[in-house]
């Protein structure tokens, strides 16, 4: 037992520490009326390249949600290396878009999201794809353990399988009630997404080799009993290139 506490503290230990120099994000939920988004996009698209497209500049990214009550409105990330970046207002980007973007959206909440790179899988040659599929987890505090347990370990059954996708995960910093975390799965498109789910026996087996016979359901057993009632939503959103700085 007095073991195991150790390997968790030293788990969460890692985990905030290298949080300290991730990227956090702010998100906010835009809701737009179908009537309004053709002009609504090429808004955003000409914001985006008139002032978020150059060294310097803040960076942003917009996806559209495609399932859930949400679905066909979008959210807009903007990314940075440190909180302190917040700070910083475009006076004259936030003004254009109030202009021009403004009239055609509702902006719904805040939310500042912390890249977790302890347990993020990105391969070492990265595709750069736009399809998301999402899943928001809310644990309970005494769930911690258990719910980074599996995460920890996915993360290295990833890299023993080599597998080709990244697999992002982002802790909620603010504006969240209770401990969201967002798993976010990239894949080329739906098509794709089915395609790189083939891949899950093998997943399976080798976190089984590696952690012990029977582990990998104990461990998903444990991981659902370690959520709040109605705390994991599956998600699909799709990035929009055109309404979004170019990747780095």
């Amino acid at each position: 037992m007095k073991k195991m506490k150790k390997i968790f503290f030293t788990i969460l230990a890692v985990l905030c520490l290298s949080n300290l120099s991730a990227q956090v994000i702010q998100q906010r939920l835009l809701k737009v009326d179908p009537a309004n988004v053709a002009e609504f996009e090429a808004a955003v698209s000409k914001k985006t390249k008139m002032y978020n497209s150059k060294d310097g500049q803040a960076r942003w990214v917009t996806f559209q949600i495609l399932t859930g009550n949400n679905a066909y409105n979008y959210v807009r990330m903007q990314i940075a290396q440190s909180m302190a970046e917040f700070d910083n207002v475009d006076k004259e980007g936030n003004a254009f878009w109030q202009k021009t973007v403004g009239p055609l959206h509702t902006s719904i909440g805040n939310r500042i999201w912390s890249v977790n790179t302890a347990v993020t899988y990105t391969p070492k040659t990265q595709k750069r794809f736009n399809h998301r599929r999402v899943i928001f987890y809310n644990y309970k505090d005494s769930g911690e353990q258990d719910f980074w347990r599996y995460r920890e370990r996915s993360k290295k059954i990833f890299e023993e399988m080599g597998y080709e996708n990244r697999v992002g995960v982002m802790n909620c910093m603010s504006g969240c009630d209770g401990n969201w975390v967002q798993v976010r799965f990239h894949h080329k498109d739906f098509a794709g997404e089915a395609n790189d789910w083939k891949d899950r026996p093998e997943f399976v087996k080798k976190y089984n080799e590696l952690f012990g016979e029977g582990s990998h359901i104990e461990d998903r057993n444990k991981l659902r009993n370690s959520l709040m009632p109605d705390g994991m939503r599956v998600r699909h959103q799709k990035r929009m290139p055109e309404l979004s700085s170019s990747w780095n």
